[in-house]
């Protein structure tokens, strides 16, 4: 029988409730998944979503105090706003738990590497949830640009736009706040994901030059003392790119991008083809091949080939969702705990994202390329 790993899911929100989802359908999706995931015990600060999540969910227990949550199962899924991760974490680490945590980790980049230190110097296996890392067709992207199928990269283009604040009347959420969500908004919650993809298929940055804006500075609350409160984070940001190869490149993201839901999109273009993708249209991809026919973009449907579609159907063209992804998702960190090595990306790739995202907001204010954006700082220990 395979071993059994009791998940401990802290918070029950939008992705909680999707990676506890993914705890009820892995082992019947991927059946040769070293591990079996158990839906233990389920965390969230407010008791009437805790009760719907956790009945409609599965869980054999329920608990207001996440502490709870750590101490009584075996592996941990941290999906709450960010100011709470650093303190989760650090509970899971001192207990030698492992744990899987939704992006971007914690306030900063320099908190996202502290905790990537302590975790390593405890070798507690560690996973951060870049979802769209895991979709087939991504990965069949960096398949066939590994292959050499487009040739020598020539220019990337890349955006994650969303439209969840494109409205001025859209209320103040903890997002918006730095105190809450830190000093990276749209970057911080969109912009990493097009970046976590830029750098699967092209590698590190070397060196960006950025600009943001905060499209609408105040937001309304529902405190009639303060009817409108600052945003403190960007709505949009933009950079040129160069990556460690020469490859230049652009990326934007942007939560006022009106009519765009899921507009993850990337366009690479080789000596050989291009490749272009979009996650409103997450089943195919677009592979153009400069074999001189005049044809355009093959329209390519996912299919038993890619990775991990198979496991879910037989049958090309047929597709996966969102939630699909965190189920793969989730199979790779059990599989990370079998191996005791990180899923990647690990912590410590997921502070040099957050320092990606810092440096383009640091360009924005001085004006400047910004070498090296990926550097992260000495080792250091995170303050109690």
């Amino acid at each position: 029988m395979k071993g059994r790993v009791r998940i401990g899911l802290i918070g029950a929100g939008f992705i909680g409730r999707s990676h506890g989802l993914a705890i009820r359908a892995v082992n019947g999706v991927f059946k040769d998944c070293p591990l079996a995931a158990q839906a233990h015990i389920l965390a969230d600060v407010d008791p009437e979503r805790l009760k719907t999540a956790g009945d409609s969910l599965g869980f054999a227990h329920a608990t207001t105090d996440w502490r709870e949550a750590v101490d009584k199962a075996d592996a941990i899924i941290i999906a709450v706003p960010s100011n709470a991760h650093a303190e989760i974490a650090r509970r899971a680490i001192a207990q030698g738990k492992p744990f899987l945590c939704e992006k971007p980790v914690g306030l900063s980049s320099a908190q996202a590497q502290a905790l990537g230190e302590e975790a390593a110097a405890r070798s507690i296996v560690n996973a951060v949830g870049f979802t769209y890392l895991r979709s087939p067709l991504v990965r069949h992207a960096r398949n066939l640009v590994e292959q050499g199928v487009i040739g020598r990269p020539l220019h990337f283009y890349g955006r994650h736009f969303e439209d969840y604040l494109a409205s001025a009347e859209a209320p103040f959420s903890w997002r918006l706040s730095a105190a809450a969500a830190g000093r990276c908004g749209a970057l911080g919650d969109l912009g990493c994901h097009i970046i976590s993809v830029a750098r699967s298929l092209l590698g590190p940055v070397a060196a960006l030059v950025g600009t943001s804006a905060i499209v609408h500075p105040q937001r309304p609350t529902q405190d009639p003392a303060k009817p409108l409160r600052n945003v403190e984070n960007e709505d949009f940001a933009a950079a040129l790119l160069r990556f460690g190869d020469g490859t230049p490149g652009v990326i934007e993201t942007s939560r006022v991008a009106l009519g765009r839901k899921m507009d993850l999109t990337f366009e690479l273009i080789g000596e050989r083809g291009t490749l272009r993708f979009e996650a409103e249209h997450m089943n195919e991809i677009g592979l153009y091949l400069d074999d001189k026919s005049g044809s355009g973009f093959r329209r390519l449907l996912i299919d038993p080939s890619h990775p991990d579609y198979a496991a879910f159907l037989p049958a090309p063209g047929h597709g996966l969702g969102f939630n699909d992804l965190k189920t793969i998702e989730l199979k790779m960190f059990l599989e990370a705990i079998a191996s005791g090595q990180n899923a990647y990306p690990d912590l410590l790739e997921a502070a040099r994202i957050s320092r990606i995202c810092e440096a383009i907001l640091d360009s924005a204010n001085s004006g400047q390329w910004v070498e090296q954006p990926e550097a992260l700082s000495v080792p250091q220990r995170m303050k109690a």
